[in-house]
């Protein structure tokens, strides 16, 4: 017990908790993004070139601290509405937590080796590895891209504009430079002045090319509603309540969407195969009589009877125009990974059916012109809406369920990602979610509306389909690359010179 209290009151202990603590703060729904700038500050503190198993375990306290704040709602969707046990739940969120932990244990624990091996000084490997690894999260065993440092940045808008140019991984880049800055500054042996210059000149940059940016308001002519139906995930997908399910989004759409270019309800708004259920004609109505269109989420089965997460549009006059199956789906939720070779791991796998991932992120051609879809958490990974803008999308339309994180951070942190992809690809965002939040994003990162979690209701605006193609867009993770040439350089460089030691 006394050496347990003594690990406690230790800075091993204290100054990760810190750090994960500033980390959790950052992120949505607190969104105190200043602190960022000086969390990684009290865990940088903790670390000692002559202690590499210490260094890795400081990383990995934080870590596993920090995720544990921000992803807890795993419990929430797997026991609540995946119908998971909770000893169950909480064991695959601890594995979560442990795997998301390895990467931040791998930074602290690499940065100190590379300085003692290679001379690579921690104002340089930090900021590059952070960089690195947070690309590899994003897609490794099929990625999962949260709350990455620059998520913390979402209603900094100023800022944030930069990723039209170098993505987001930019932005943790700077936030990661930052806090070595900070750091050593405060232990009195302050980074060289040519590299604290330039990162001031990139972050004074950044701001300028936000601020100009933003003087730029893109507007709409085109009006859209989407449709809240906040269907509880409990009765979602029981029969006897489907009838009641289209009747709530059908009375919704003709009492208050008149007027709309497109109407958007969420995914899987409708859960049945929609073309082989007799109701489609229902559905099929609505747009009929209003004169427009409507993208809605569905089930869509193959000739060969496997399932797809799809989207459908209806043209005006209630005929199919177009269909969209989901291609990243969710492990475990969608698909079972693996199970060929562990089939125990089908035991924990969400009870919502068993998917096939479409052929591709294809947009849909419409009258209105090529609509991305974002399925769920497909909007989550940069590359899916910069290959989907590449194709030639002019809006993108995230439809999702989020009932399954209940009252948690979840919804927020989810909601937060999709202004990065709309400044990263300069495309309007129309995001419909069944319980909340639904909200249309301009190409400026801009909320201009919103709905409340578990409220029904229909969200109206404008949005514009948009051509041209960002700097981003057209070139892709190339600041990725450049991090990983650059710090493999330094390392080179360090481990063939003829001296190998520095003094820290």
């Amino acid at each position: 017990m006394s050496a347990t209290i003594n690990f406690i009151k230790s800075r091993q202990f204290s100054l990760p908790l810190a750090s994960a603590v500033l980390l959790v703060a950052s992120q949505p729904p607190i969104s105190l993004f200043p602190l960022a700038y000086v969390a990684l500050v009290p865990l940088l503190f903790s670390l000692e070139k002559s202690k590499p198993r210490d260094n890795f375990l400081a990383g990995f306290i934080t870590g596993i601290m920090a995720y544990a704040g921000l992803v807890y709602w795993v419990v929430i969707a797997m026991n609540t509405y995946g119908g998971i046990s909770i000893p169950l739940a909480i064991l695959i969120l601890a594995l979560l937590v442990l795997y998301l932990a390895l990467y931040l244990g791998l930074i602290t624990w690499l940065c100190p080796l590379a300085e003692t091996a290679a001379r690579v000084p921690l104002y340089l490997s930090v900021p590059l590895l952070w960089v690195i690894c947070e690309y590899w999260r994003g897609w490794f065993l099929t990625g999962f891209p949260w709350s990455y440092l620059a998520h913390s940045q979402h209603n900094f808008l100023p800022m944030i504009q930069i990723a039209s140019l170098t993505g987001t991984y930019f932005i943790s880049f700077l936030i990661a430079g930052v806090n070595v800055v900070i750091f050593s500054f405060l232990r009195r042996k302050p980074a060289p002045a040519l590299f604290t210059g330039s990162l001031a000149v990139l972050i004074v940059a950044s701001l300028l090319f936000g601020y100009v940016r933003l003087q730029d308001q893109p507007e709409g002519a085109l009006k859209t509603a989407i449709i809240q139906g906040n269907i509880l995930q409990d009765v979602k997908w029981d029969e006897p309540f489907k009838l009641k399910t289209v009747d709530i989004y059908a009375r919704l759409t003709l009492k208050e969407a008149h007027g709309a270019d497109l109407i958007v309800w969420p995914e899987t708004a409708m859960p049945f195969v929609f073309d082989a259920d007799p109701i489609r004609n229902v559905v099929s109505k609505v747009p009929e009589a209003l004169n427009t269109r409507l993208l809605f989420g569905t089930l869509y089965r193959d000739g060969q009877g496997r399932f797809y997460n799809a989207a459908y549009v209806l043209g005006q006059k209630g005929q199919v125009v177009g269909r969209y199956e989901k291609v990243h789906l969710v492990p475990f939720g969608e698909f079972t990974p693996l199970r060929d070779y562990f089939p125990f791991l089908e035991r924990i796998s969400v009870a919502t059916g068993d998917f096939f991932s479409g052929s591709g992120h294809n947009p849909l051609a419409t009258d209105l012109g090529k609509i991305g879809l974002l399925i769920c958490y497909e909007g989550v990974f940069p590359y899916v809406t910069v290959d989907t803008a590449r194709r030639g999308a002019q809006v993108f339309v995230n439809i999702t369920n989020d009932a399954w994180f209940g009252r948690s951070s979840a919804p927020y942190q989810h909601l937060a990602f999709y202004t990065f992809r709309a400044i990263e690809t300069d495309r309007f965002v129309l995001r419909a979610a069944n319980t909340g939040i639904s909200a249309i994003i301009d190409p400026r990162g801009r909320i201009t509306a919103r709905t409340d979690l578990f409220t029904r209701g229909v969200l109206q605006g404008t949005f514009a389909m948009r051509d041209g193609t960002t700097f981003y867009v057209k070139h892709g993770d190339y600041f990725v690359v450049l991090c990983i040439v650059v710090l493999s350089g330094l390392i080179l460089r360090g481990l063939l010179s003829p001296k190998s030691g520095t003094k820290r």
